[in-house]
């Protein structure tokens, strides 16, 4: 149960922030939440149960900070933002087995 409703709450929040599109996030807050998605995704186990997506994420966030950090904040954002994308994949890949087992 706890789990399914980890799972409810990311896709709200990644819902809720693609709904604002990123439009007034500047490029060091995108960075932190792409962080924070890979963060829980690690937690979440996703690095065994759903590694291409994780491992996506993460290439797409260490791209995002190499770009951040030449000052092509352009490059950062679409990078951060393709990491929250990957991330959020991963979990749901993670949790979306388990789901359907548990409802047979």
């Amino acid at each position: 149960m706890r789990k399914t409703l980890s799972i409810l709450m990311l896709v709200i929040l990644f819902k809720v922030s693609f709904a604002e599109s990123f439009s007034g996030i500047t490029t060091t807050e995108l960075l932190d939440q792409a962080q924070q998605s890979l963060k829980e995704a690690f937690e979440a186990g996703c690095p065994e149960f759903a590694p291409y997506e994780y491992y996506k994420a993460e290439a797409y966030y260490q791209l995002a900070k190499e770009e951040a950090s030449l000052l092509n904040l352009e490059a950062g954002r679409a990078g951060a933002e393709n990491s929250i994308k990957w991330s959020l994949r991963a979990v749901m890949k993670r949790y979306d087995g388990e789901i359907i087992k548990n409802n047979k």
